[in-house]
């Protein structure tokens, strides 16, 4: 198993949250990032190496910050 990371990025490619996984391989590692909530774009990354990027659909609505 290796220590991955997600990033989920904005519109503005701003990192809004990162998250950690073991995986056993990067297609594990990517069908992980796949069903991740929250931002439609992922980079997983292992070490200093870009995995692969990707781009979901996800539902466009406001935060609850939004409305603060």
């Amino acid at each position: 198993m290796a220590d991955y990371r997600i990033y989920l990025l904005d519109r503005a490619n701003h990192v809004v949250e990162v998250a950690w996984i073991a995986a056993a391989s990067d297609g594990e590692a990517l069908a992980a990032a796949r069903v991740m909530s929250g931002a439609s774009r992922r980079e997983i990354w292992l070490g200093t190496r870009l995995v692969a990027t990707v781009h979901v659909s996800v539902e466009d609505k406001p935060s609850a910050a939004f409305w603060l």
